[in-house]
């Protein structure tokens, strides 16, 4: 089965939920001059959580904008997987100076802008200034004061948010209806919406792992959902960070938040030492821990796994 997340992904922009401004704005951003079309707009960012739309809302602008020269001169680049001036300098300016394909200009989306050094962000703002005419930019960030000053008031930027619950409710609602899931998990969407804070990409990864024929999947894995991270706990207090490290994954695989981890495993110190199971020096060195990495968690762009298993290697290393 294909990624319901990529799926049910929408193709234009008149198709998003919400976003009234960008979609006020996007049309002007192109313009027909002199039997021509010409960029208006060199650059835009979108700020805010992830699973709110960006990255599909750049791929929708694209599609409206370049058409039939879609795939030739659209763009998408991770900055979080390369953040340094080299990756800026050799392989994106020289994709920024060439000549679109077929279409007058190209669109270059760079998401997780805000894993990117300061100085590759100044390098970024100086190639974004060279190829505005022909080359549209745009930059995703989950926290936008991690873009430095020179970009943030060259570019208009617009802020992302979890969509309303009624608003996600009809769209998961269209989704189980079309992927024929059983009706039983209807019931259960707006569970499924607080648990994953409004994050639909998250709702979907969810659904993807259920069994599609079982009308209690949904409701199984709702119920169970904090399994694998009581699991990761206890592997953390036995040692076993073997065990530890695939506990990891299946968080990720069943699209558990950071938050919903360093929650569920302060909850479990908290029980242990009111039991006690745990020694105050203990449960105050592994709360410590949790902090830190709870404090590292909105600036970490390198991805869940990566995340997780990094926080038990601390724990490995002081717990």
């Amino acid at each position: 089965m294909a990624q319901l997340w990529l799926k049910h992904r929408p193709d234009t922009l008149s198709h998003m939920v919400g976003l009234d401004s960008i979609k006020a704005d996007a049309p002007n951003w192109v313009a027909y001059e002199n039997n021509k079309y010409v960029l208006k707009c060199g650059g835009v960012i979108f700020n805010g959580p992830p699973g709110t739309g960006k990255t599909s809302a750049s791929r929708a602008i694209a599609k409206d904008h370049l058409g039939a020269a879609f795939e030739a001169n659209y763009h998408e680049f991770n900055a979080s997987d390369e953040r340094g001036i080299q990756f800026i300098r050799d392989r994106l300016k020289g994709l920024a100076q060439q000549k679109a394909t077929n279409s007058p200009f190209k669109i270059i989306n760079l998401d997780e802008a805000d894993g990117l050094t300061r100085d590759a962000q100044d390098a970024l703002r100086q190639i974004i200034e060279q190829t505005s005419t022909h080359t549209l930019w745009i930059l995703t960030c989950n926290r936008i004061s991690k873009i430095i000053p020179a970009l943030r008031s060259r570019l208009p930027s617009y802020s992302f948010k979890p969509i309303e619950s009624d608003e996600a409710q009809g769209f998961l609602e269209r989704v189980i209806e079309i992927e024929g899931f059983p009706t039983e998990w209807i019931s259960l969407i707006p569970s499924l919406i607080e648990g994953k804070k409004g994050d639909l990409r998250a709702c979907l990864k969810t659904m993807q792992i259920c069994d599609p024929k079982d009308p209690d999947g949904l409701l199984d894995h709702l119920s169970d959902s904090h399994d694998a991270i009581d699991q990761l706990y206890e592997a953390i207090d036995t040692e076993d960070f073997g065990d530890a490290m695939e506990c990891a994954e299946t968080i990720v695989a069943e699209g558990l938040s950071r938050d919903d981890v360093i929650s569920t495993l302060h909850g479990n110190l908290l029980t242990q030492y009111k039991e006690n199971n745990l020694s105050l020096g203990v449960v105050l060195k592994r709360t410590l821990i949790l902090g830190q990495w709870a404090a590292k968690s909105p600036d970490w762009t390198s991805g869940d796994l990566l995340f997780l298993h990094a926080m038990i290697g601390d724990y490995y290393n002081r717990g």
